[in-house]
This record gives C-alpha cells, sequence and structure tokens, in this order.
C-alpha cells in the first residue's frame, strides 16, 4: 500500500492563528497596561500617605518644641517615611493640624486639599511642574528660632538658656529673629536678639566711604568660629524700614528719614516695658524698657547698620535704643555695636 503523505499547515490556517493571536493581543494588552498603570496609581497614593504621616509626626516634633504651626515640608526636608519617597512635593499643615499635599510620584500627581480625608490622582497634571508648585513655609517678621551657628544646627528651646542673649554671648544655642520672608524663598534671613560686641567704632575715619571697615572687622572676629555657610552680615537699614512697612524711608535723607519703628514717624511711642510691636529689634540696649523693650542690657545704646548716607559722609544708621532707625558718627567710639545677621536653609528649620 501506498504510505500517507504528512502535511504541514496551509498558510490560510496559519494567518488564521495569527489573526486570533492578534484579536487575543489587542484584547489582553490594554487590561493588563490597567492593571500595571493601575498598580502604579495605588503606589503614587500610598506615598501620598506615608508622606502625610511623616509630616504629621514631625509637626506633632515641632509642636512639643514650640514651634507654632503653620508647618511646611517639601522634598528637602528630612522626613523619615517608608517606602519611596516622591520626587517633589509640598506638604503645609496648619494651626488645626488638617493637611494639603502636592506629590509628583511614579508620574502621577497625587493630591489632598484641606479637609478631605482622602488622597487622589489629579489625571490633569501632566508634569511634575504643573502638579507641585514649588513654595516654602513663610515664617512672619519677629518669629522666635533657636539655633547654634556654630554646629549650623536647628536647637530646641529647651535647649536655649537666657545667658546665651547676654551682650558679648557669640556661642551656643542662641535665640534669633525671623525678618522679610516670603513663600518664594528657600532660605530665611535671621537677626541675633543681642550684640555680640559693643562700643565699635563704624569706621576707622571720619569717612563713611571705608564701607563700614571697623566693624565689619569686628563682626569677623566675633563669628570666627561660626560655620562658613551662614556668610554673618549687618543688617540693611532699608531692611529695616521693609520690617515696620516704612516705604518712605531714603537712606540719604538725614533730618526726614530717621524714625521710630512704632509708627514709622518721629513720634515718641511712649510705651511700656514689653509693649512694642518691635522690641525684638531693639531689645539688650540700654534702658530700652523706658521705649517698650522687654529686657534691657545697660552696655550698649544701639548697633550698626551697614548703611551709610553719602550726603554726609561721617554718618552712618543706627538701630537705637529708643526703638528708632537713627543717625551717628561714623569714627564715634561707643556709638554702637554688632547684631549679627545670617541666612539659613528652610530645610535645616524642619
Amino acid at each position: 500500500m501506498k504510505e500517507k503523505t504528512k502535511q504541514g499547515f496551509t498558510l490560510i490556517e496559519l494567518l488564521a492563528v495569527i489573526v486570533i493571536l492578534a484579536v487575543i493581543a489587542l484584547i489582553a494588552t490594554p487590561l493588563i497596561m490597567n492593571v500595571i498603570n493601575d498598580a502604579k496609581k495605588s503606589a503614587a497614593r500610598d506615598a501620598g500617605y506615608n508622606v502625610i504621616k511623616a509630616g504629621e509626626l514631625a509637626a506633632a516634633t515641632a509642636g512639643i518644641e514650640n514651634q507654632e504651626p503653620p508647618y511646611h515640608y517639601d522634598q528637602g526636608s528630612n522626613l523619615p517615611m517608608k517606602g519611596t519617597k516622591p520626587t517633589k512635593f509640598t506638604l503645609d499643615i496648619d494651626k488645626e493640624m488638617n493637611t494639603q499635599l502636592r506629590a509628583w510620584m511614579n508620574g502621577f500627581c497625587v493630591v489632598k486639599e484641606y479637609g478631605n480625608e482622602t488622597v487622589t490622582i489629579d489625571e490633569s497634571k501632566k508634569t511634575e511642574n504643573e502638579c507641585v508648585k514649588v513654595t516654602y513655609k513663610k515664617y512672619e517678621n519677629g518669629t522666635v528660632i533657636y539655633f547654634n551657628p556654630e554646629i549650623n544646627k536647628k536647637c530646641s528651646a529647651s535647649e536655649y538658656i537666657e545667658s546665651n542673649s547676654l551682650n558679648e554671648n557669640k556661642s551656643g544655642c542662641m535665640k534669633w529673629y525671623v525678618f522679610n520672608d516670603s513663600e518664594a524663598s528657600d532660605t530665611v534671613n535671621v537677626i541675633l536678639d543681642h550684640n555680640t560686641t559693643y562700643g565699635v567704632r563704624w569706621s576707622s575715619t571720619d569717612d563713611s566711604s571705608t564701607g563700614g571697615d571697623t566693624v565689619k572687622l569686628k563682626l569677623a572676629e566675633d563669628t570666627t568660629t561660626w560655620n562658613k555657610g551662614l556668610k554673618p552680615r549687618l543688617i540693611d537699614a532699608y531692611e529695616i524700614a521693609e520690617i515696620t512697612g516704612n516705604d518712605k524711608f531714603y537712606a540719604d535723607e538725614r533730618d526726614i528719614s530717621w524714625f521710630y519703628f512704632e509708627n514709622n514717624s518721629k513720634t515718641d511711642p511712649e510705651l511700656s516695658q514689653g509693649q512694642a510691636k518691635y522690641k525684638w529689634l531693639f531689645d539688650y540696649t540700654n534702658n530700652c524698657t523706658d521705649y517698650g523693650c522687654s529686657i534691657a542690657d545697660n552696655s550698649t545704646v544701639g548697633y550698626w547698620t551697614s548703611t551709610p548716607i553719602s550726603r554726609f559722609p561721617g554718618s552712618a544708621w543706627r538701630v537705637d535704643q529708643n526703638g528708632s532707625l537713627d543717625l551717628n558718627g561714623v569714627n564715634h567710639p561707643g556709638n554702637g555695636g554688632v547684631r549679627p545677621v545670617i541666612t539659613i536653609p528652610k530645610s535645616i528649620l524642619q
């Protein structure tokens, strides 16, 4: 008998199989991709909850250390959290401990609004920059910061001792005051609550064109053990005017521009001890309690700013014991002191 010849698949049969497989792939691929996408979304939401939990813990610790809300955290903050940290986020916590989150994770915009307990995905935000607008916590003028400039670290109120605020102290956990901050800045300027030196000339000559060589040299000496990245400096007279809201101040108008902090005018406010709104600007000066400050120190009558009066070369601006910004002779001994300003990254304070 003749043996039967074995035959393979015909071309039509192969094409049919390929078409069937293609149809299955078309059906299965979106399902698989949806599963993967949902898993990524779930992971992104979980990361959002982890950020919130870490922020709430940090806020509770800050409250114990007498740091008042609101609190702001971002990817530069040292928040200990489980899992993967979002590449970019902002977390804000208000006075009632409500939270608001914006975070970019796994290609998704993770959000949570104040008063809403649920973390969701905002599908309308397709990029990191659309999702997370970089803002930073704004500190109000006069906010107290405890900071040790030698080790470049925040310290707690419990570590601070009042003797560290005495004039001429230059080390340890000291008290500082924030001024002229904004949400756009990732750093904050703070001024010390006392002078590191008193009784120093502004200039080595009667000419203010030296740029305050004497007082700046003393500033450098006083802060030699401080962290170099802090770049200690003197406050500018215009910064003082900005703190008090005096938009009419002009440094070269000697007789017109001097003013009391409390009312931005030449009228003595006649305040009792501790009543001055801007007492933190002239605490620890001679008899300042007669003008509304909280704590007097008879060793100094005030402190120098970095601002000369160019129209009157023998003068520069000084913060005085009576709560005012006034002019003084640059080469007169004992006329002013050194009260340093430093700039601190906000991430260190969180």
